[in-house]
C-alpha cells in the first residue's frame, strides 16, 4: 500500500504561504498551505458585519474568497465531524500568536491539541502562546482560567474576549508532550485515550440542523510545523473515527486525503506502519483482521459483517495503480493533513472519507 501512495508534493500551489512578505510566518519552508484549503485571517471589518447577525447564517466560502485576507501557516482537515473540519496549523512564532489567536476566535475553535514541547534542547519549537492570568494578544485577551496536568498531558482552560465585542468563549488545550521531535509515540495507547477525552469537549457530531454553512471548526492541532505529529494525530483520529462509525479502516484513503490537505503529512513508512500498528492493538485480533483487497488498500474488517453492498460501495479504487510514491526522502519533512472543500473525489469511509477526500 505505502509504496504506492503518491506524496502529493506541490501537486496544488502554494503562492500565498511563499510570498516575500509571508515568508516570516513560516518555521519550515518545506511546509507550506496549499492555497486551496489554508485558513484565511478575516479582517476585522468583516468579522464586525458578521457579528451583527451572528454567523451561521452566511456561508464562509462566500467570505473567504471575495477579500484578500491575512496569511496564517494553516490548512483545513476534514474530519468526521461533519459538516466540521479540523485545522491543522503550525506551532506559533512569537510574531504570529495575535495571528493564532484571531483565528481561533474567527474559527470558534473550542479544543487545540499541542503535540510538542515550546523548546527542545535550546531551540524554540513552539513561542508559549499563553501566560499566567490575563493577557492580551492582538484583539483578543486570553485569560487561563486553569490548569491541570494529567499523567499524559496538561488541561489548560482558556476564556477568549474580543476587544471589539461582548461574547466569551471557553477554549481547551490538550498538551501532550511524551513524543520527541523526529520519532514516533512512545506510548501510542496514551494518543487514543487522549482523543477519547477530547472528543467530549467537542460539538456532539449529530447536531440535527445539518447546516453546511455552520461556521465553526472545533479542533485545532499543532505540533512544531504542523506535519510530523499533527499528520499522525489527524490520521489516528479520523481512523478510529470511521472504525466506530462505519466498522471499516481504511488507513490507505485516509493517509492519501492527509497528504493532499497538507504537505509532509504520514510521508514515512516508519508513520504509516505505526497507524497500522495502533489500530490493530487497539481492535485486536480477535475482532478484525488486517485483509488486503484487490486494489491493495490497507483496510482492517470487523467482524459485526458491514453488509456486502456497503462494502463495496465503500472500496474506492485509489489513483490508478500506476502512481508511484518519490522517494521517501523527499518527504520525509512530514507535515499535517488537511482538505479541501472542493473535488469529485469520495472516499472510502462514509463519512469520513468522503470529508477526508474531498479537495482530491
Amino acid at each position: 500500500g505505502f509504496q504506492r501512495l503518491p506524496s502529493y508534493r506541490s501537486w496544488r500551489t502554494q503562492h500565498i504561504g511563499n510570498q516575500e512578505e509571508n515568508k516570516n510566518k513560516n518555521r519550515n519552508s518545506n511546509v507550506i498551505p496549499y492555497d486551496y484549503n489554508r485558513v484565511p485571517l478575516k479582517h476585522e471589518l468583516e468579522m464586525s458585519k458578521e457579528s451583527d447577525h451572528d454567523s451561521d447564517e452566511s456561508s464562509d466560502d462566500d467570505s473567504d474568497s471575495e477579500e484578500p485576507s491575512k496569511y496564517i501557516n494553516a490548512s483545513f482537515i476534514m474530519s468526521y465531524w461533519k459538516p466540521e473540519v479540523m485545522i491543522a496549523a503550525q506551532g506559533p512564532l512569537k510574531e504570529t500568536i495575535g495571528d493564532f489567536w484571531q483565528m481561533i476566535f474567527q474559527r470558534k475553535v473550542k479544543v487545540i491539541v499541542m503535540l510538542t514541547e515550546l523548546k527542545h534542547g535550546d531551540q524554540e519549537i513552539c513561542a508559549q502562546y499563553w501566560g499566567e492570568g490575563k493577557q492580551t494578544y492582538g484583539d483578543i485577551e486570553v485569560d487561563m482560567k486553569d490548569t491541570n496536568k494529567s499523567s499524559t498531558y496538561t488541561l489548560r482552560v482558556f476564556e477568549l474576549r474580543h476587544s471589539k465585542r461582548k461574547d466569551s468563549r471557553t477554549v481547551y488545550q490538550y498538551q501532550y508532550t511524551n513524543w520527541s521531535v523526529e520519532q514516533l509515540p512512545a506510548e501510542p495507547k496514551e494518543l487514543v485515550s487522549l482523543i477519547q477525552v477530547l472528543k467530549e469537549k467537542l460539538p456532539q457530531k449529530n447536531s440535527s440542523e445539518g447546516n453546511k454553512h455552520h461556521k465553526s471548526t472545533p479542533l485545532l492541532i499543532h505540533c512544531r510545523d504542523g506535519s510530523q505529529q499533527t499528520g499522525i494525530f489527524c490520521a489516528l483520529l479520523n481512523l478510529l473515527e470511521s472504525a466506530e462509525t462505519e466498522e471499516v479502516v481504511d488507513i490507505f484513503q485516509v493517509v492519501k486525503a492527509l497528504r493532499k490537505a497538507r504537505p509532509g503529512m504520514v510521508s514515512t513508512f516508519e508513520q504509516y506502519q505505526f497507524l497500522y500498528d495502533i489500530i490493530a492493538s487497539t481492535y485486536p485480533a480477535q475482532n478484525g483482521q488486517v485483509k488486503k483487497n484487490n486494489h491493495q488498500e490497507d483496510k482492517i474488517e470487523f467482524d459485526n459483517e458491514v453488509d456486502k453492498v456497503k462494502q463495496d460501495a465503500n472500496c474506492v479504487n485509489p489513483l490508478g495503480a500506476t502512481e508511484k510514491l518519490p522517494e521517501a526522502k523527499e518527504q520525509a519533512t512530514g507535515s499535517e493533513p488537511t482538505s479541501g472543500t472542493e473535488g469529485p473525489e469520495h472516499s472510502v469511509n462514509g463519512p469520513a472519507s468522503p470529508a477526508l477526500n474531498q479537495g482530491s
